[in-house]
């Protein structure tokens, strides 16, 4: 028999399914308040409320469900688990996952499962745990072999990593999945040979895997081999991280381009955009009108870069073209190998913001250099950034230091206020910097550059300024490997790593050369 109770749960219910969850939640909130133990409507209140991403509410109404009916069941228990883990209650979470699996029929399913929902939530070590857990029950199992590699990894222990994913690749040969992982496992151990065999060998057994082909393209990119790694490279738009702009038009490297608009757009981030537009003048070379569109940032910066080129920003509307191309398709389409060099400096600041950063910056103290630095990217890779407590002893040279980081937190803009405190020489000026070309006109004033692997990098070498790089142990592959100069900057000098995550060394190198560089620079001033 229908109750009324049963009746406004109904209605609940229908206004749910119409998407009116305001409506849905108010209408069971007025049955709680009639009845609050009625268990239909504590359950429609913590889905529903699931639904809304209110997850305290979620949580706070599954575990009061759970406390008042008999044996919920594994479904129950895992979705409670989801409220209270997105919540922030992870130990009442990890509580629901054990009750979920003492009531799964699919206990190895359930545990495996549990394991990635921990992974995706960023917790590696309780993933860990649980895909432990998993591959003890089904050691066959090869996914619980790979993904106990992706935790491994993820929490540094890659010498397990790298055995973890050689088990799944034993258990199942026919998959390229760990083939693609141990790949890029050892490529960070620098066992570039077997990382290239097992990258191949993914490649054979599934030739469009998109990852395949794209580390495979990283790795001989690092290596220097241009020629595979450009063409491999292509595949970067099926791997699911990027969208074409366009799907039709897209220039082939050999249709006649004299008298034919060329609309050419950015992708991925700022430093490839400053990186790869030096090619865009070997278009018009062709005979080609080009109409580049890049991130808005970067629009006055790169207006008027190059003769025969229009710049846009990339929210501003299409115009009539005959071609299209992607700007990192560029060295695949033109052929170019590794014949990256181009003449420098290719950007130039502008004279009127310079002169006002000239001004606002006054003269500079006897025998000091001044010294633009970035210490993070943003927002990833975390592997290259260097913490501010490496800076610290750097900042103790005779160097004026200006922070170039736009994007600081709160607490770096304390470090470095306490820094300023201490030495007087930080100025915190990357708040000021709109866009990038207040910031190429800063860097114009500057002596040197020292800056992690982002964009402030690849606008220093572009400027043709001077700059230095720390680089994580194995690099982006456009820095290559061991050398310390690079085609693509003649301005640039790289210190790398000698162990992965060793800043302490690559820092004290950086002292040690700046130091040198600054009794240069007060013996010139002593002549003088």
């Amino acid at each position: 028999m229908t109750t009324p109770l049963d009746a406004r749960c109904e209605r609940a219910r229908q206004l749910s399914a119409a998407g009116r969850l305001d409506e849905a939640i108010a209408e069971l909130r007025q049955v709680l308040k009639q009845s609050p133990e009625f268990l239909p409507a504590l359950e429609g209140l913590a889905y529903v409320s699931l639904r809304m991403s209110a997850f305290e509410a979620a949580a706070d109404a599954f575990d009061r469900l759970l406390a008042l009916g008999p044996n919920p069941g594994a479904q129950a228990s895992f979705d409670a688990a989801m409220a209270s883990l997105q919540a922030g209650r992870p130990m009442r979470a990890e509580a629901l996952f054990e009750a979920t699996v003492h009531q799964s029929p699919d206990v190895i399913g359930t545990l495996h499962t549990i394991g990635l929902t921990w992974a995706q939530a960023g917790d590696n070590a309780r993933a860990l745990a649980w895909f432990e857990r998993t591959a003890a029950k089904a050691p066959a199992l090869w996914q619980a072999h790979f993904n106990k590699g992706r935790a491994l990894g993820a929490l540094g222990r890659f010498d397990e990593e790298i055995a973890a994913y050689r088990v799944a690749h034993a258990i199942a040969p026919q998959q390229p999945d760990p083939l693609v992982n141990l790949g890029v496992a050892l490529r960070e151990q620098h066992a570039f040979e077997d990382s290239l065999k097992c990258l191949h060998e993914a490649v054979r057994l599934s030739p469009d895997h998109a990852g395949a082909r794209t580390n495979r393209a990283q790795t001989n990119l690092l290596l220097g081999e241009f020629a595979h790694g450009w063409h491999d490279y292509e595949w970067r738009w099926q791997d699911g991280a990027q969208t074409r702009r366009f799907s039709d038009r897209l220039w082939d490297g050999k249709a006649p381009l004299a008298g034919k608009t060329v609309f050419v757009y950015s992708e991925q981030g700022f430093g490839d955009t400053l990186q790869f537009v030096r090619f865009v003048p070997r278009l018009v070379e062709m005979g080609a009108t080009v109409v580049l569109s890049v991130q808005a940032p970067l629009v006055t910066l790169l207006g008027g870069f190059a003769r025969g080129v229009t710049v846009l920003g990339e929210h501003m509307p299409v115009p009539s073209l005959d071609w299209q191309m992607p700007l990192l398709s560029l060295p695949h389409l033109l052929r170019i190998g590794g014949n990256v060099a181009t003449t420098s400096p290719y950007l130039r600041a502008s004279p009127g913001r310079e002169m006002i950063w000239r001004s606002m910056l006054g003269e500079k103290p006897d025998g000091a250099l001044r010294v633009g630095f970035a210490w993070r990217t943003r927002p990833f890779p975390p592997n290259r950034d260097v913490a501010l407590k490496h800076w610290a002893p750097l900042f103790a040279t005779n160097a004026q230091w200006y922070s170039l980081q736009v994007d600081a937190t709160d607490d770096e803009h304390a470090e470095l206020a306490s820094y300023r405190k201490a030495r007087g020489n930080i100025h915190d000026i990357g708040a000021k910097l709109s866009d990038f070309a207040e910031t190429a006109a800063v860097i114009a004033q500057m002596d040197l550059v020292i800056a992690v692997d982002t964009a402030v990098v690849h606008l220093a070498g572009a400027l043709g300024k001077p700059v230095w790089v720390p680089l994580n142990y194995t690099p982006d592959w456009r820095w290559q490997l061991a050398r310390r100069d690079s085609d693509w900057y003649p301005s640039v000098t790289l210190y790398r790593q000698p162990t992965r995550g060793d800043w302490d060394a690559v820092m004290t190198q950086i002292g040690e050369d700046l130091a040198a560089m600054v009794c240069r620079q007060s013996d010139v001033e002593a002549v003088q």
